[in-house]
């Protein structure tokens, strides 16, 4: 009897995903409001050119923390054949690439500033998440329980990796409190709170996108009870960031501003909604789904306001360039976060011929060898 190795992890699409993502998110920040490209001045010198006539530290730290994730899913996106050191630095010419794209562009856009220093920032980022990534694939072991985690929990195929990775990008949404929770759009105000308009177009928003983003959550696990322990979570999760920034960033009289009486009206509706939809057949849940976070964005049409309302800056305790970026991200990632999670529920659980209520067969996953007879 003699003994070979099985391999150990299959390849998942998960890094590719978030790294699509992360590229996305990148252009559309770099780039915001798209509006207002001029011509440059012949005196003008290209940014490579000259020393940053500003430092701003605080952006030094957003701009290297925007590229770690990327750099984080590129090192595990490069084939294995290629050895660590290799894969570092194609992350690292990758980040230099699209970096220098990005600032070369906003030297057309008024608005922006084009720097040397956020060039290097977003490449030292790039470099840290790189390491990171090359962490989580040190110990086999590791990568093969991580691996074994995901097939065991998560729905399996490349959908199942887009529908974790939507699930993150959802939640890193959250990080701006001046949009409710589990809401589409900036609040209106104070004085507004009360509206009965304003409560019932909040309350049925709010209810909507929980009932959505709850079953996105419970269709993305194998089992009904690990759904349900993903929903609590994503919930809890959601609930601690959306504190944690509205305590840091916003002024103490307005902290507790993104709970609104429609939004926590929304949120017990939504959560006793919950409770009997759990049970239903997965391809139910998914029309339903998708139903819910679409209802959640067009309800903001009864309000047009609502849709094309601003971040009250006055609100925030602090204000430099990447305040206007962050919120006009957070608001374009949320606006179109149902549309692209029900295009994704449709691309899984719609297709003729599929059983989405079937549980899907764990595939055995680890570095143990499996025997083998030989003459």
């Amino acid at each position: 009897m003699t003994w070979s190795a099985q391999p150990a992890i299959p390849r998942s699409a998960l890094a590719v995903w978030v790294a699509v993502i992360c590229v996305g998110v990148i252009i559309y920040a770099s780039l915001q409001p798209f509006t207002g490209w001029t011509a440059l001045p012949a005196t003008v010198r290209f940014f490579l050119w000259q020393l940053p006539q500003r430092v701003l530290w605080n952006d030094v730290a957003f701009n290297i923390c925007a590229y770690v994730p990327l750099g984080a899913a590129l090192v595990l996106v490069w084939p294995r054949r290629i050895s660590r050191k290799r894969r570092v630095g194609l992350t690292a010419v990758f980040a230099v690439i699209l970096s220098f794209l990005m600032e070369t562009a906003q030297m057309w856009l008024p608005t922006r500033y084009a720097s040397t220093l956020d060039m290097l920032a977003n490449t030292v980022g790039a470099l840290l998440g790189a390491l990171l990534g090359l962490l989580l694939t040190v110990s086999d072991r590791l990568t093969g329980w991580a691996a074994g985690i995901r097939e065991r929990w998560v729905v399996s195929g490349a959908t199942g990796d887009l529908m974790l990775a939507l699930l993150a990008v959802w939640l890193l949404a959250q990080v701006n409190p001046a949009i409710p929770l589990f809401a589409a759009t900036f609040h209106p105000g104070q004085q507004a709170a009360f509206e009965p308009a304003v409560v019932v177009v909040e309350l049925t928003q709010t209810a909507a996108a929980l009932i959505g983003i709850g079953l996105f959550t419970d269709l993305t696990m194998r089992r009904r009870w690990l759904g349900g322990v993903a929903l609590v979570l994503v919930i809890g999760i959601a609930v601690l960031m959306k504190t944690a920034a509205a305590q840091a960033v916003l002024k103490p009289v307005a902290w507790d501003e993104w709970l609104r009486p429609g939004n926590a009206l929304g949120l017990a509706t939504g959560a006793f909604a919950l409770m009997l939809l759990f049970w239903l057949p997965r391809r139910a849940k998914s029309v339903l789904a998708g139903i819910a976070l679409l209802t959640g964005v067009l309800t903001t049409l009864l309000l047009p306001d609502f849709i094309s309302a601003k971040a009250p800056l006055s609100i925030f305790s602090w204000n430099y360039g990447h305040l206007l970026h962050l919120n006009g991200l957070t608001h374009t990632v949320i606006l179109a976060w149902p549309f692209i999670a029900t295009a994704v529920l449709l691309w899984r659980f719609g297709a003729p011929g599929k059983s989405p209520d079937a549980e899907p067969a764990v595939t055995q996953i680890g570095a143990e060898a499996t025997p083998k007879m030989s003459a």
